[in-house]
């Protein structure tokens, strides 16, 4: 098993530097993927990618929905296979946040797909094993979808995707189901709780063998991990987003509960698989909705904006482009994405304060743009072409927490303001 993941990983690899060079126009060097440059999305519903028994003992058909950008001519595109949330019980393909993200990806020029997944507790309230369970079955149709695009694309190739990128991400349940693929992938790691040769394996058998199930990237939207020791530093990126005052997924490390009732077992959230990720050096991005529950951005305009421009940002970097409106990060740092400039490069002054504050870009090169945004992200105030100083009045935004980013040609950096009063 380790041998075949190894084989596939080293696979993807070489495909991504061949079509990269190959094709590099088609990731930089335009608004594509950067920005949303198509205006409508075509839907194709309901395409049945396998199917596998429920812990229910219920046979279950897996469907799909494809988006895409209405008359795209392009012959190779990335891919984001979305899960949607319902703490494993509930929720469909067609959940409003899902829908939402996928024709957003989609009119960027990517493929999106929302697929099902299998639900439902064969006890209920359930235990941890049976929790587990879940996961682990929701992980295993996940790898099913992302076998049935490679199929296609070494077939009929319908979907004109490129199987050399493709990403996974989920919002909540979604998100522990992409975290956990990419990185529940050792024998070892494996619950001794969890009849893993009964029900297939870490590959499973809902569809499609005989194709990689690996990803290029997760995308973790309000969700946690089983362990985040399971993670190291040879392992996919990752970009998280959570709010840090989230009562139903933990921020941070702490027990998780169904329902907001039943115990089920202690997990680690985005802040604390950013923190890992961070401290072995693994490539990863964190924002967090300060102040915000869980899925913000399900109900909330301003934050899908937020969630999709930073989503965004981070795979048109992965893909070795240089995204034009950088978001302020959350309050984790990043490792080997943006250039973080040196301690006295820079001051803001004073912080808190009343609102009128001093910036010195003394240490730092020419300051191309500086952004102000409020805690959702939305832009509030942008300034251009600085020399050595500058004072910003925002006196007028009233008490609160605001967030700035600094860019300069070759550097790229964000932080907190503070108005008190």
């Amino acid at each position: 098993m380790q041998f075949q993941k190894k084989y596939f990983l080293l696979l993807s690899v070489i495909l991504f530097s061949f079509y990269t060079k190959a094709k590099s126009n088609d990731y930089c060097g335009s608004l594509r993927y950067d920005t949303e440059i198509f205006q409508t999305v075509q839907t194709t519903s309901n395409i049945i990618f396998g199917s596998n028994t429920s812990s229910g003992g219920v046979l279950t058909t897996l469907k799909l929905d494809v988006y895409e950008p209405a008359g795209d001519s392009l012959t190779m595109r990335p891919l984001i296979v979305w899960v949607h949330g319902g703490s494993f019980v509930a929720g469909t393909k067609t959940n409003a946040d899902i829908v939402s993200l996928c024709q957003h990806f989609a009119k960027r020029g990517y493929v999106c797909a929302s697929i099902e997944y299998r639900l439902g507790f064969s006890l209920f309230p359930p235990t941890s094993a049976v929790a587990k369970q879940e996961v682990f079955l929701a992980m295993q149709d996940m790898k099913a979808a992302i076998r049935y695009f490679r199929k296609d694309a070494a077939t009929s190739n319908t979907f004109r995707i490129d199987p050399s990128m493709i990403f996974g991400g989920g919002s909540s349940a979604g998100a522990f189901t992409a975290l956990h693929l990419a990185y529940l992938d050792e024998p070892s790691e494996l619950s001794s709780e969890i009849d893993t040769a009964l029900i297939g394996g870490l590959e499973g058998n809902s569809g499609n063998p005989g194709y990689p199930s690996t990803i290029n990237a997760v995308i973790n939207l309000c969700g946690a991990l089983g362990d985040k020791s399971w993670i190291h530093t040879n392992d996919i990126p990752v970009v998280s987003m959570h709010g840090d005052r989230d009562g139903t997924v933990p921020y941070a490390t702490a027990t998780i509960y169904l329902l907001g009732v039943f115990p089920i077992m202690v997990v680690d959230g985005s802040f604390s698989i950013s923190d890992y990720a961070n401290s072995i050096g693994l490539r990863n991005e964190m924002f967090t909705y300060y102040g915000a529950d869980h899925v913000p951005y399900a109900a909330n305009l301003a934050y899908m904006d937020t969630t999709v421009r930073f989503v965004s940002n981070f795979l048109y970097n992965y893909m070795g482009c240089t995204p034009s409106d950088p978001l302020p990060l959350g309050n984790t740092s990043t490792t080997g994405i943006n250039s973080l400039p040196t301690v006295g490069d820079f001051s803001v002054s004073p912080n808190p304060g009343n609102g009128i504050f001093r910036f010195d870009f003394s240490g730092f090169e020419k300051v191309q743009r500086l952004s102000i945004f409020d805690i959702s992200g939305r832009k509030l105030k942008e300034f251009n072409d600085f020399k050595n100083t500058a004072i910003v009045n925002l006196s007028d935004f009233g008490k609160g927490i605001y967030f700035y980013t600094l860019s300069s040609e070759k550097k790229y950096f964000s932080g907190k303001l503070v108005i008190q009063n």
